[in-house]
């Protein structure tokens, strides 16, 4: 490791400040600095050494098309890759890693394109802000945990969920 990189030792996550026989200086991302001994560093991750994966984790209702929704995620990777302030920093093209889930609410597809060092982050958070704008703007649903309400049970072991209708101040007043 070099100072300026940015690295994981042990429970600690920051930039390099500083390095001497003893210890290395971290600066966290909240701008706290943390000095941790050499003697109890048991294993160094380097996350800037010359390039990063911005991986990003698609979620999405059953009832959409997955091959679809995959085209939706490629044309905003291509948008960007095309867009001058960032493509420089996008170092290959999007990988389709696969449908990695089968959630409780959402079909799950991770995917991947290689950057430059430290910009990884900052085009994770992009790509979620377009992939969001553009899935609702084509309608794609992004699915949240649902919950059914039972009240009770009867002895043959069933119970009717219980169904709630919403109705506006103007639809109750005409419908008393």
């Amino acid at each position: 490791i070099n100072v300026d990189v940015w690295v994981i030792l042990g429970n600690y996550s920051g930039q390099v400040e500083g390095l001497t026989i003893r210890h290395v200086r971290l600066r966290d991302i909240y701008g706290n600095v943390h000095v941790v001994p050499w003697s109890s560093v048991d294993a160094v991750t380097n996350q800037t050494k010359e390039y990063g994966y911005a991986v990003f984790e698609a979620g999405f209702a059953y009832r959409e098309n997955i091959d679809e929704v995959v085209e939706v995620i490629k044309q905003v990777a291509g948008e960007m890759r095309e867009d001058p302030a960032l493509k420089d920093d996008i170092l290959s093209d999007l990988q389709i890693l696969g449908l990695i889930e089968l959630g409780d609410s959402a079909v799950v597809v991770r995917t991947r394109f290689r950057t430059k060092p430290f910009r990884r982050w900052f085009l994770e958070r992009d790509f979620r802000r377009r992939v969001k704008n553009r899935f609702d703007e084509l309608g794609i649903e992004i699915p949240y945990p649902h919950t059914t309400l039972y009240f009770g049970q009867n002895k043959q072991g069933t119970a009717p969920p219980a169904h709630v209708e919403l109705q506006k101040a103007s639809e109750k007043n005409t419908a008393e």
